[in-house]
């Protein structure tokens, strides 16, 4: 039989805690690792947003669509969506389409342009 004195205890009751506190931070990384995914592939290469759908009726939806997805409409490059998706990012959902002109690089002629092409779900 194994008999500690109250210095051994204490030393291994701290060891104790300090691998429990490891580990339950360790849980805690990987779980909140594995849950932050902003968007999945799928066969048809098109792209689900857990947000919303990128795409309805046709339209992209700008308040979940990703900077390869702005890309697809008629005068919007990688900066320009990239900005598109930051501007998002940084002050919420659009509330209407028209929002978009406040995004820099975003005339009235690049809107009326696009303005058939996107919704804001």
């Amino acid at each position: 039989m194994l008999v500690l004195n109250k210095k051994a205890k204490i030393i291994l009751a701290a060891a104790v805690f300090v691998l429990l506190a490891g580990a339950g931070g360790l849980v805690e990384h990987f779980e909140r690792d594995a849950f932050i995914m902003e968007e999945v592939a799928v066969d048809d290469d098109a792209l689900y947003m857990p947000d919303g759908e990128s795409e309805i009726d046709g339209k992209i939806n700008i308040n979940a669509a990703s900077a390869e997805e702005f890309e697809i409409l008629d005068g919007i490059g990688e900066a320009l969506s990239e900005r598109i998706v930051k501007y998002r990012d940084d002050n919420g959902p659009f509330m209407t389409i028209e929002e978009i002109m406040n995004v820099s690089g975003i005339s009235d002629k690049k809107f009326e342009n696009i303005k058939d092409d996107i919704c804001a779900e």
